[in-house]
């Protein structure tokens, strides 16, 4: 997708996407002309409106940034991030060449997977366990973990517990 303001590209199903570059209402700049940012906008559909889903700035970032900002995203309570998983797997219809379009996606996201076959999202799954969430993982997205690696989850602020 090209770096254009409102540059509309087809996304999967009847959504679209597209940048625009403005100032954020929430920023903290006091200065009479606001900064702007890129922001990446998604609407379900031509007549739908368009939602803001994030920002970046053409600012350039070394590699001491991304380790703090790692470190916020995997540490603070703050963040979605940091106790809620989040899988996404895009779905391809293969063509003659091997490649084909996708023509949606399967997400879980906490204990619910979601299936998005172009338009409406609907959840097919609810896992109330840890161990359902891991028997999801692995029928939905071919994930399959060790003793270990499910021993590491356990006790984590991510695990999913019975409700």
């Amino acid at each position: 997708m090209p770096l254009v303001r409102h540059h509309i590209t087809q996304n999967v199903g009847p959504q679209e996407i597209r940048f625009d570059y403005a100032s954020i209402d929430n920023a903290t700049n006091t200065s009479p002309r606001k900064p702007e940012v890129w922001i990446y906008q998604y609407r379900n559909g031509p007549e739908r409106p368009w939602n803001s889903f994030l920002c970046f700035t053409e600012t350039e970032f070394i590699h001491n940034d991304f380790e703090v900002m790692n470190f916020y995203t995997s540490k603070s309570p703050d963040s979605f991030q940091t106790v809620t998983p989040v899988v996404v797997k895009f779905l391809r219809e293969d063509n003659e060449e091997g490649v084909g379009e996708i023509y949606g996606k399967l997400m879980l996201v906490g204990g619910d997977v979601k299936e998005n076959l172009g338009g409406k999202t609907r959840v097919i799954r609810s896992c109330n366990s840890e161990p359902e969430r891991l028997k999801a993982l692995q029928e939905f997205f071919g994930m399959v973990f060790t003793e270990e690696e499910q021993a590491g989850i356990r006790g984590r602020v991510s695990e999913l517990l019975p409700k």
